[in-house]
């Protein structure tokens, strides 16, 4: 009989590009500084650019109640306020059931979403439009929208691991529907001027994509080893 062979052992996980989710968020960062100095430079943007003015006008606000309290209440689901007790409460539970791989990268993913948010606030204190009430969630400066910021790279972060380690497709489409009533709603609100809220999205843009990249190779890693997402 042939010699027994050794029992195969998978290789370690590999860790994480840091040099990717360092350089991401650095450029990222950058991003945003850059967007708000050129938005600083094309006129008063404490009082909003002429375009800006003109598109929040121009927006739709004459909504039924039902529709209004879904503009009201649904962004609570797209602020880190709201989203990091969820996002570590999710981390924890994946590095107990051994998925420490998918744990960091939720929680490297929720901390930078947050750092760049609130440094940018910091660094760019615009005032929020007032051209009618503000309602619903709003702190600090207007300038980026946090929301923008956590919608894309978190929340499209967390279903983008949904769909690639279980399958599913449907918090793809939730989270498209939730970001498009997110997103609007910062104007329908009155909370932020449109120029905040597309370099939010474009600062979150450049974080989602430079932390799935950086967590590529833990994702290569994890495919040895099917024990997925709650042990399956």
């Amino acid at each position: 009989m042939p010699p027994d062979r050794p029992a195969a052992h998978p290789p370690p996980p590999a860790r994480p590009d840091w040099g990717w989710a360092g350089g991401g968020f650095a450029l990222a960062m950058l991003v945003g500084v850059a967007c708000g100095w050129a938005l600083q430079a094309a006129g008063n943007w404490h009082e909003g650019l002429g375009w800006e003015r003109a598109l929040l006008a121009a927006l739709p606000r004459d909504f039924p109640p039902l529709v209004d309290a879904a503009f009201l209440l649904l962004p609570w689901l797209g602020t880190n306020i709201t989203l990091m007790p969820f996002v570590f409460g999710a981390a924890l539970w994946l590095a107990r059931v051994g998925r420490r791989d998918l744990a960091v990268h939720l929680a490297v993913v929720q901390v930078g979403s947050w750092a760049l948010n609130m440094t940018l606030k910091a660094l760019f204190d615009r005032e929020r439009p007032a051209l009618w009430e503000k309602r619903g969630q709003y702190a600090m400066a207007s300038y980026p929208s946090g929301h923008a910021i956590a919608t894309v790279a978190v929340l499209v972060t967390v279903a983008f691991l949904l769909y690639r380690e279980r399958g599913w497709r449907w918090p793809v489409v939730l989270v498209a529907l939730l970001g498009a009533v997110s997103l609007y709603s910062r104007l329908y609100l009155g909370v932020h001027w449109p120029g905040d809220v597309l370099a939010g999205v474009l600062v979150g843009a450049i974080w989602l994509a430079a932390t799935v990249r950086a967590f590529a190779a833990r994702r290569a890693a994890g495919a040895v080893h099917p024990g997925a997402v709650a042990g399956a």
